[in-house]
């Protein structure tokens, strides 16, 4: 079961929408300032720019998934140095994972680029449904990059 950790002003937000998603397949932690340690993960998730990113992305390994917000220009100075496997996600159309829409029904994603997940399965260019989760926008897309990631589906 994939071990995954959320970093950022909405990453509890996050958390319980990625939790929603993938209906228990994965464990998955809100990580704050006051708790940097935690559990060894398999995905990192961070929806902006902060200072325990220094801490917590060199523990990633080269198996492991880091995965940001593109839309935040402030996280890329934390990357480096880095061994995990780098996914982007945003609404910017240059991040690997976007949000194709958002309607009342809700968020639609599109794969950009392809990429092996954690289940080492092909995901390739492509838009499906994600789950719907009572959450603002962007945590919804932050968990389900997370989702996409962890192989709890098969679009």
């Amino acid at each position: 079961m994939p071990s995954v950790g959320m970093v950022g002003h909405n990453g509890r937000e996050m958390a319980r929408a990625f939790l929603n998603m993938c209906q228990g397949n994965a464990s998955c932690y809100y990580i704050n300032e006051g708790q940097p340690k935690g559990p060894k993960l398999d995905v990192l998730v961070a929806s902006e720019a902060s200072p325990m990113l220094r801490e917590l992305i060199p523990r990633l390994s080269p198996e492991d998934y880091l995965i940001v917000n593109a839309d935040d220009k402030a996280i890329f100075p934390y990357l480096t140095p880095r061994s995990a496997k780098l996914i982007t996600y945003g609404f910017n159309n240059k991040a690997c994972i976007t949000a194709s829409s958002i309607t009342d029904d809700g968020l639609h994603i599109c794969i950009q680029r392809s990429f092996t997940a954690l289940d080492g399965e092909q995901r390739d260019p492509q838009e499906f449904a994600a789950p719907t989760v009572p959450v603002s926008p962007e945590s919804a897309l932050g968990a389900a990059a997370a989702w996409v990631i962890c192989g709890s589906i098969s679009p």
